[in-house]
């Protein structure tokens, strides 16, 4: 696999050092426990200043992708050692790591946090997040058909939920899982969707939340998933049955 360093054409790119060094890390052409170049041989092979180099480190250093040991420079740690959220998104930017694999980890993960978010959130819903879901009802009455607007609708739905939780935690998952949903977007929300289907669940959804009902939430969510999920990993199937995505697509540069 390719590892040469592109130059970067602007002289202070942290931006474009970090990028290229996550990306590399991600996919394999810097394996764990490899070591990376040093500031001064990045700054070189991609013209910019240290300063920059060093920066770009400090923030793979914080995902925890490397360890920065003193004395004997960068080391690439192991994906899963990683602690850090973003780097699920940082997989999900790569056509070469994103498999039907890695979205069925990523499904499962979201289906188990979703559903306790969905039970939390009819429970602990106000009168006022009440009125935001019916005004997404109404937006998604008017405009659901479109594909587009039915991603921000749906976006905009999960953001609500997490926030109706009154979890902290759950819902800073739940932003994790929004940038997902943008991400995957195309796999789902395209011409071969049943708007009309969502609809209704979407206002089922709504009645169990109105009667703080939180074994019907889970149950009309359980069987959204079920149905967005055999959709999702079919369109995927497709594109790494294609080269589109998973080992055989060209890594991101």
């Amino acid at each position: 696999m390719e590892n040469t360093l592109q130059p970067l054409d602007v002289p202070r790119r942290a931006d474009g050092v970090f990028d290229q060094l996550r990306s590399k890390i991600l996919t394999g052409a810097y394996p764990a426990g490899s070591r990376l170049p040093t500031e001064r041989e990045l700054a070189l092979a991609l013209r910019v200043n240290r300063s920059s180099a060093r920066e770009a480190l400090k923030r793979l250093e914080f995902l925890e992708l490397i360890e920065i040991r003193h004395g004997q420079g960068a080391f690439v740690c192991g994906v899963a050692e990683s602690s850090a959220p973003q780097v699920i998104e940082a997989l999900l930017r790569e056509p070469y790591t994103i498999t039907c694999d890695l979205l069925r980890q990523l499904l499962e993960f979201r289906r188990h946090t979703v559903l306790h978010v969905v039970e939390l959130a009819a429970k602990n819903r106000t009168d006022a997040q009440i009125e935001c879901a019916r005004s997404l009802l109404y937006r998604e009455t008017a405009e659901g058909a479109d594909p587009k607007s039915a991603l921000e609708i749906d976006i905009e739905m999960n953001t609500l939920l997490g926030a109706a939780s009154g979890n902290l935690m759950y819902q800073t998952i739940v932003n994790l899982f929004t940038k997902l949903v943008q991400r995957l977007g195309p796999l789902y929300y395209n011409e071969n969707r049943d708007s009309e289907r969502s609809m209704q669940t979407h206002r089922a959804l709504l009645m169990a939340l109105e009667k703080h009902d939180a074994a019907s939430a889970v149950e009309i969510v359980t069987k959204m998933l079920d149905y967005s999920e055999e959709s999702i990993l079919a369109s995927a199937a497709a594109l790494e049955e294609a080269g589109m995505i998973g080992p055989r697509a060209e890594p991101a540069s």
